[in-house]
């Protein structure tokens, strides 16, 4: 496997064993520790969308492992295997938003002729959505190329929030927004049906 968030060299006897002699030094209690701790990262990425949540999982026990290798003292294993954790979903997340098309492009495209049914879903959802939601999505998208940094960046600032937390939020939003106009073309579509 390539690595769903990044480069992966695979778990060496080693660090395994460094691993898990970082849980326990009772082997068969570090053994339990390790597929409990395996099965709570495959629910986590589970639950954060992930495509591949065990190999998510496999990739944070290998980092750890191989930090561990190279020497790394960790004190608060449980700890450190959740921050590797965090990290390998935003660096998922980031390679996931990459591929799809993000929003701006999408309705930004020249529309058909019979697509003003899914620019009034846009516009009607749009107004569904608290006026400071509405008005951050815009914001957020609204920025040419060459200004975007610097738009996101004071949104950001102005909502005390850092620019990753800024960008979770608008994710958020957009989901919203985007199941709200699944939502109403499938209305529509039952309507025009009838």
């Amino acid at each position: 496997m390539d690595g769903p968030a990044g480069a992966k060299s695979g778990m060496t006897e080693g660090g395994l064993k460094k691993l898990l002699g970082s849980l326990s030094q009772d082997q068969e209690r570090a053994a339990e520790l390790y597929l409990h701790i395996q099965g709570k990262l495959i629910r986590y990425f589970s639950w954060n969308s992930c495509a591949h949540p065990e190999d998510l999982a496999d990739e944070v026990l290998d980092r750890f492992a191989r930090r561990l290798n190279e020497g790394e003292q960790v004190e608060r294993p449980i700890s450190y295997i959740l921050g590797v954790a965090r990290r390998v979903l935003i660096e998922t997340k980031r390679k996931e938003l990459a591929v799809t098309m993000p929003i701006e492009r999408e309705f930004a495209k020249p529309t058909p002729a019979g697509d003003d049914a899914n620019m009034a879903c846009l516009d009607q959802c749009l107004e569904e959505l608290p006026p400071e939601s509405r008005a951050l999505l815009l914001e957020y998208y609204s920025a040419e190329a060459a200004a975007r940094v610097r738009v996101r960046q004071r949104a950001a600032d102005r909502l005390g929030l850092s620019v990753n937390a800024l960008r979770n939020r608008v994710l958020r939003l957009r989901k919203n927004l985007e199941t709200c106009i699944q939502d109403c073309r499938a209305g529509r579509k039952e309507t025009e049906s009838l």
